[in-house]
C-alpha cells in the first residue's frame, strides 16, 4: 500500500461503516449468533490499519479518532431505527486495536 493511499482507503472504509452501521433495518440481517461483534472487531481493524501502517498519524490520534467515530456511530444509530450497543463499541475498540497492532507488525516485518 502506497503512503499516498492511506487516507482516501480510510476515508473510503469509514464512509462505507457509516452507510452500513446507520442504514435503517427492519429487523436484524439472519447471521449466526455472536457474529456481529466479529463483523464489528473486524470493520474497525480495517479502519485503523492503513493510517497506522503509513505512520502518518500518531497512534494515539488513530485510536482516539477511531474509537471516538465507533461510540458516535453506536450514539447515532437510534435515530436510524437501529439499537446502540455498549458491546459494539467495545468490539469497535478492540478491533482498533488489533488493527494498529498488525500495522505496527506489517511495518515491522517489511523493514527486515
Amino acid at each position: 500500500m502506497r503512503k499516498y493511499l492511506d487516507i482516501p482507503l480510510t476515508a473510503f472504509v469509514a464512509i462505507t461503516l457509516t452507510v452500513a452501521m446507520l442504514w435503517p433495518l427492519d429487523a436484524p440481517p439472519p447471521a449466526p449468533e455472536g457474529t456481529d461483534k466479529l463483523v464489528h472487531f473486524s470493520a474497525f481493524a480495517a479502519l485503523a490499519f492503513p493510517l497506522a501502517r503509513t505512520g502518518r498519524l500518531g497512534l494515539v490520534a488513530i485510536f482516539i479518532g477511531a474509537s471516538t467515530f465507533g461510540g458516535l456511530i453506536e450514539l447515532i444509530q437510534p435515530t436510524f431505527n437501529r439499537s446502540a450497543d455498549l458491546g459494539d463499541w467495545v468490539a469497535d475498540t478492540v478491533g482498533v486495536v488489533i488493527g494498529i497492532g498488525a500495522a505496527l507488525l506489517y511495518r515491522r516485518l517489511r523493514r527486515h
